[in-house]
């Protein structure tokens, strides 16, 4: 049909290098016309937060502390949010912000902004910035492993390890260019008396890329991290799903979900799961049962991805959608 072939058409041009808006615009075209894969999305019942005055949700996370969700958007915005769907408050850092998490030791913010492949570390209680990472976006000799043109970092995910001096360590998926799960070198938080005393805007450090897996359900949305399973969880806005992958990056399987250019997702305590919609608000889904329970077994949590320093090489995608059989990385060695 006529329909199929300029749906077709909208996907390939997503595919291609090129402007973030053709692709954008080829995205809201392919939902528009219904043409992504969303059979056996269950949307056993959702209820819509609007978050009037909040522009383009794009991530968001639930802060184990302080028992609220807090949201970023690509107008610049960060705000938390009750459980209730109700905005707190919110302040404007300004610039493309695509994604947010939260170490649970020190109950600190990290915020992705896009474009510059900066990572903003917030205090949660007053929403100031105390650090900024700036992304190397060099990897084993190829300077410029990160592509440049705005196609860049859409998610981050802090996964807690106590045997590490920062309490974990922190993972971002790359949009596209290349399609990857990247672990980054983020030195620990400075203590409190110290933080004190830094400079307004928080000062400058390097993160480097320590290890990079590649992700075969590009574009990439956003990265969150299952506690409860040990398991990444990557969101594609354009297949309207979730990639379920194990500690080390290989796909155990995905799950559909509802809402409208899903770019975020984060499980509640209570089951619920959030989901952060690009088109505006949130959407809260209480799925017929646990969604993620079937990937990978119900066994108990796996460990944790090492975090030490480690040059592992990217792993070559295969297939060419979110269900492809993904391969187990490379051995790799340390430095």
């Amino acid at each position: 049909m006529k329909t199929e072939r300029h749906g077709a058409s909208a996907l390939r041009r997503l595919r291609r290098p090129g402007p973030r808006t053709g692709r954008v615009a080829a995205l809201l075209l392919a939902s528009a016309l219904g043409l992504l894969p969303v059979q056996g999305a269950r949307a056993d019942s959702t209820q819509e937060w609007p978050l009037a005055g909040f522009p383009e949700p794009s991530g968001l996370v639930y802060h184990a502390g302080r028992r609220t969700l807090f949201v970023v958007g690509d107008e610049g915005d960060v705000g938390e949010v009750s459980l209730d769907g109700r905005l707190l408050r919110s302040v404007h850092l300004g610039g493309d912000l695509e994604s947010i998490t939260f170490n649970p030791t020190s109950g600190l913010l990290y915020v992705a902004r896009e474009g510059a492949e900066v990572v903003l570390e917030l205090a949660p209680d007053d929403l100031t910035v105390r650090r900024r990472f700036a992304i190397d976006r060099s990897f084993q000799g190829n300077p410029d492993f990160l592509k440049r043109g705005g196609d860049g970092i859409e998610g981050l995910a802090f996964v807690p390890d106590a045997t590490l001096p920062a309490g974990g360590s922190l993972w971002a998926v790359n949009q596209y260019d290349p399609p990857v799960l990247v672990q980054l070198d983020v030195p620990p938080p400075a203590p409190a008396a110290t933080a004190a005393k830094a400079k307004p805007g928080g000062s400058w450090q390097d993160a480097r890329i320590l290890r990079a897996v590649a992700v075969d359900a590009a574009p990439l949305s956003d990265l969150a991290w299952d506690a409860a399973r040990g398991h990444f969880l990557v969101v594609s806005a354009l297949w309207k799903r979730v990639s379920v992958l194990d500690a080390e990056g290989r796909l155990l399987g995905s799950v559909h979900i509802p809402g409208f250019l899903p770019e975020g997702v984060v499980v509640l305590p209570d089951g619920r799961v959030v989901i952060a919609q690009d088109s505006g608000g949130l959407l809260a889904w209480r799925p017929d049962g646990d969604p993620f329970a079937a990937i990978g077994g119900a066994e108990a949590p796996a460990a944790a991805p090492s975090a030490s320093p480690r040059t592992e090489g990217t792993v070559p995608a295969r297939g060419r959608g979110p269900d492809a059989a993904a391969p187990a990385p490379p051995a790799g060695g340390r430095p």
